[in-house]
């Protein structure tokens, strides 16, 4: 029976539940950091693939997200740091560094290739599906060497021996070939992928069949797993486990044919449903919360709050096909969402279009938030899309506390000339009431809002036909502080990725900054957790708590670990405490440090396989995960 590392669902106001990120892995890579390459295929042809990078938490760390890796089969981390990336559709191997930037790149005459491999000698190993070969060529992209006339190839890799092993799926066979493209070994079978172990077996995928084998070099099957969902890469990892990349989800085995991780779900998300009264209006506010699981008072993560756009309202979005609050906090953040007074599940109250009174019952929500005991104060944001920046914004301007640290706004109006009626907007208000328009201009508040400002901005927003189109550069422009040219306080403000434009900059209608690409806009979402994560310093490092316990940085290893587990701290001048806590924030184990120690030994042999995060005060939290 297959083990999930997942919680199941309780009742009452916390309810657990599983994120639902829609992705098509197909090529998979164990890195040498712990993380995990997914190349995510997309709707086997769309303009939307993209490869991931992901952590033991299965939070994004990385990901390349432009629109010219149709159907992206394999992407395989290079020692220099790049990718190399392997588009089926789109005809081409491109290797492409950590911005994202193409440094090298065949197209010369590829049909639908499958698979990419950097060999040692710097050439480069394509598996040519349609051309039925697999070539090796040099960096100038002459072809060097080449085995042709095998059927739809895939995964085809060089071995230690100089051999190169071919699944080829049309004659339902792997093959191992020589230099002179002779076959040496052979095994029947429904091949997707295959790779060759130091002691000689062989594992391979059988997505048909929808198992897993591993077969020695007689053809016997040693090992399996089955019940699987069309495998269509299997990769065993140094630990002993297999890395498997399924229809929909990655996940990693046992020997035991337990799952000790997977991605997409790789921790359970808590929701809490909560009501907030709003103290302008009385009305109560329905909220709800999503955090990850192992979030408590050891191991507090960034808090959200989401500013729904139009006169929608935040509820909606837990009924979305894609899940975007349970998708944010199980990429490590607790995410709150509501409905403004009188829309949704709200308490009735006239329509208030995002002015003051939905500001005031935002505030109170953020207040609420703040207050859990899972919630770094130090790390509190908004995000907004659409109208909702005016709702965001104003909040941030006029309440000081709690402390926003950062403005995450997706495609918001500035003013009222792109809000009111009279222009086709949705608030059915002239531009000439001021008094109405004083509470409800973004524009006007951003010059107060001293939080890190982020504006994400699609093509769009620079198309000519739309008259007086200029509210991304309006609202940039606004919050970028005085020193900068701008005309407001903020601490930080850029659209878009670093690589489009530079920090604290403003522009005109002549000299706009660089909009990301209509193709690229299924993209955004992962763009938003991306963004995220960098407003917040989620993934940059430890959080310091001077005062509490002087160390500087907590390491762990081995990771995964299988039992003893090696803890280096930089030496202390007081007694601390380590402690291990499992994936809903119990403690299952601790130990004492005694004063002037960089190293102590951690005993999980009793613990089961699973995720867990070892803290010390001072030090913030690693995650672990132990197999068997």
């Amino acid at each position: 029976m297959r083990l999930s590392v997942l919680l199941i669902a309780v009742s009452g106001c916390l309810t657990l539940v599983a994120a639902k990120v829609p992705v098509v892995p197909f090529g998979i890579e164990r890195l040498s950091n712990g993380n995990t390459l997914i190349a995510d295929g997309r709707a086997f042809g769309g303009n939307d693939a993209f490869a991931l990078e992901v952590d033991s938490l299965g939070r994004l760390v990385w990901a390349y997200i432009k629109g010219d890796v149709p159907f992206l089969h394999t992407a395989r981390r290079l020692a220099n740091g790049n990718t190399l990336m392997s588009s089926s559709l789109g005809d081409k191997i491109l290797e492409v560094n950590r911005d994202g930037d193409r440094v090298w790149l065949d197209s010369a005459g590829l049909a639908y290739p499958t698979e990419a491999f950097r060999l040692a000698n710097g050439n480069t190993l394509i598996t040519d599906r349609d051309n039925e070969g697999v070539i090796e060529v040099d960096s100038l992209l002459n072809i060097v060497w080449s085995c042709s006339s095998h059927q739809s190839p895939r995964n085809g890799s060089r071995l230690a021996n100089g051999n190169t092993l071919i699944c080829v799926s049309d004659s339902s066979r792997v093959i191992e070939v020589d230099s002179a493209c002779h076959i040496v070994w052979q095994y029947l079978c429904f091949p997707s992928s295959a790779q060759r172990l130091a002691n000689g077996n062989t594992v391979i995928a059988e997505s048909y069949l929808n198992r897993v084998i591993e077969v020695n070099y007689s053809g016997a099957i040693v090992w399996s797993a089955s019940g699987l969902t069309t495998p269509l890469m299997a990769v065993r990892l140094d630990n002993g486990n297999t890395l498997v990349s399924e229809m929909n989800r990655v996940v990693e085995l046992t020997p035991a044919d337990s799952i000790v991780w997977q991605y997409p779900n790789t921790v359970s998300v808590i929701v809490e449903t909560l009501q907030v009264v709003n103290p302008t209006s009385g009305c109560t506010l329905y909220v709800h919360i999503h955090r990850p699981a192992y979030a408590g008072p050891g191991n507090r993560v960034p808090g959200v709050v989401f500013a729904p756009g139009g006169t929608g309202f935040g509820s909606a979005f837990d009924a979305d096909s894609f899940g975007m609050p349970d998708n944010i906090a199980s990429d490590g953040f607790a995410f709150m969402h509501f409905d403004p007074d009188g829309r949704g599940k709200s308490g009735a109250y006239p329509e208030n279009y995002d002015g003051y009174v939905h500001q005031d019952g935002m505030h109170a929500c953020l207040s609420l938030l703040a207050g859990r005991d899972y919630v770094d104060t130090t790390r509190l944001g908004v995000y907004s899309t659409g109208y909702g920046i005016t709702m965001g914004s104003g909040m941030i301007a006029r309440h000081a506390e709690p402390r926003v640290t950062f403005l995450l706004d997706f495609e918001g109006p500035a003013d009222r000339s792109q809000t009111c009626q009279d222009s086709g907007g949705f608030v059915p208000v002239p531009a000439d009431s001021d008094a109405f328009w004083q509470e409800r201009e973004a524009a006007r508040f951003m010059k107060q809002v001293p939080s890190a400002y982020l504006r994400m901005q699609p093509q769009f927003d620079s198309n000519p036909l739309i008259p007086d189109n200029r509210h991304a550069i309006q609202l940039i422009d606004s919050a970028t502080a005085v020193g900068y040219g701008g005309a407001g306080i903020s601490s930080w403000t850029r659209v878009n990725d670093s690589q489009m434009n530079p920090e604290n900059h403003v522009y005109t209608l002549g000299n706009p900054p660089v909009w990301i690409p209509e193709v690229q806009e299924p993209h955004d979402f992962v763009r938003v957790l991306l963004y995220l994560h960098e407003l917040s310093g989620e993934l940059e490092g430890v959080t310091e708590h001077p005062g509490v316990c002087p160390v500087a940085s907590l390491r762990a290893f081995p990771r995964p670990c299988r039992g003893l587990l090696q803890v280096g701290l930089q030496p202390m001048t007081v007694r601390c405490e380590l402690q291990v806590h499992d994936i809903c924030g119990r403690l299952v184990a601790r130990t004492a440090v005694p004063a002037g120690s960089s190293r102590t030994t951690l005993d999980l042999h009793r613990l089961k396989p699973g995720v867990y995060y070892v803290s010390t005060a001072g030090a913030g939290t690693v995650p672990v995960v132990i197999v068997r």
